[in-house]
């Protein structure tokens, strides 16, 4: 386990051996997101990828409603256990690139001094996080090179910064629809649970799963074959499966709109992904 120490860069300067000629699925998401943290290649790839976008607005345009809905829910919920649960740790595990709405900008909007550690094992989302993070120098931000697989080296790092005596929240937003059940989630997220004490937190989100969704099915396939990365979408009652012996927080596991949406907040419907938050007795 790496921890990355932030370096200054330019938004738009590659870090020492990255490729800009190949795209990279993080730097996508971040262009979809309105970060800067993209090059042409990640830029060409999301149009053409994303032109065929089911859904209410589809296309591009609606692919950005559906990531920044996912995004959006991810600040709802760090903000809500920042304020009404008192957490004070954040361990975010595959976390990708630092873009718009990050877990310890979300968490100090609530609550100063917040500890935050993200892991990601993806080169290239590791270069690229030492400048991104680079204005937080004071160690409670800290980006560790890690792989989610190897659940014990992450809690090693990742004791370095957080106490895991005290309640951790530990996001696993986007990460455990990259896993088969052959791969064992359910393993690796007892072994995480293991480790913190009861009052923590575990926050998931997740690719909703629909047979019947033929248009939905077509576009996640032809980003699998461009990306060669398999995204495994299960259906709410396999999601919820991951919260077993745990106290699910309402509104339970619901799509990410309605993860207590704030008042007036009426758009386009974004397309299924589920999200959920339980806490360990």
């Amino acid at each position: 386990m790496t921890e990355i120490r932030p370096t200054t860069r330019t938004p738009e300067q590659a870090p020492a051996g990255i490729d800009l000629a190949i795209p990279h699925v993080p730097r996508i998401l971040d262009y979809l997101l309105g970060g800067t943290a993209n090059f042409e290649s990640d830029r060409i790839v999301a149009e053409q990828a994303f032109a065929a976008w089911p859904g209410e607005v589809g296309g591009v345009d609606g692919v950005r409603v559906d990531i920044g809905e996912a995004r959006d829910s991810l600040r709802r919920i760090v903000g809500h256990l920042a304020g009404e649960c008192g957490i004070r740790q954040f361990l975010d595990i595959a976390s990708g690139l630092p873009t718009m709405n990050n877990v310890h900008e979300a968490a100090r909007a609530v609550a100063s001094g917040c500890r935050v550690v993200y892991v990601d094992n993806d080169p290239v989302v590791v270069a690229h996080a030492q400048h991104l993070l680079a204005a937080e120098t004071d160690g409670t931000t800290v980006f560790l090179n890690g792989d989610f697989r190897a659940p014990q080296d992450v809690l090693r790092g990742a004791a370095e910064t957080l106490d895991l005596t005290e309640p951790v929240a530990i996001i696993l937003y986007g990460m455990l629809h990259f896993l088969t059940d052959a791969d064992g989630p359910h393993r690796i997220l007892a072994e995480l649970l293991a480790a913190v004490p009861s009052g923590s937190y575990v926050a998931v989100s997740h690719f909703a799963k629909d047979d019947e969704d033929t248009a939905m099915n077509a576009t996640l396939d032809a980003m699998d074959k461009q990306m060669g990365e398999a995204v495994v979408r299960r259906t709410r009652a396999e999601v919820e499966k991951f919260f077993e012996g745990m106290d699910i927080v309402a509104p339970g596991v619901v799509e990410t709109y309605l993860w207590r949406p704030a008042p007036g907040s009426d758009g386009p419907k974004p397309l299924p992904m589920w999200c959920g938050v339980a806490r360990k007795r």
